[in-house]
């Protein structure tokens, strides 16, 4: 019995132990594994978060230019499916840390709407 039980599987009572770079070399695989899940679950959100829009209301007491909100600067025209009619979403990409970062180059209002501005041509 003594000398039967180190010999079956899984080596109970063994001094030795496992292979320990064996088991090592096991457990950066496991944790690699789980990293690119991890990676891959965050890029599934991120990617779903990042397109999430609001629809724009349409709102005839906000033609005059004293009115304008950084909420009512981005418009994106999307369809949902093909041959459908289109959509007009916005999108609020003015964040706290933009606002902060335009605060700190100390630059005016009015140097901030020209860029705001130029951000909202070029993203269409």
């Amino acid at each position: 019995m003594f000398l039967q039980r180190p010999r079956e599987p899984g080596r109970p009572r063994h001094l030795v132990g496992m292979d320990k770079k064996l088991t090592d070399k096991e457990e950066r695989a496991r944790l690699r594994v789980v990293k690119e899940e991890n990676r891959r679950i965050k890029h599934v959100s991120a990617s779903t978060s990042s397109a999430s829009y609001e629809p724009l209301r349409e709102d005839s007491s906000s033609n005059s230019s004293e009115n304008m909100d950084s909420e009512n600067f981005p418009t994106l025209i999307e369809s949902s499916e093909p041959g459908t009619s289109k959509s007009i979403m916005r999108k609020n990409f003015i964040t706290p840390k933009l606002v902060a970062e335009l605060d700190r180059c100390q630059l005016s209002m009015r140097d901030s709407a020209f860029i705001l501005e130029a951000t909202i041509d070029a993203l269409g």
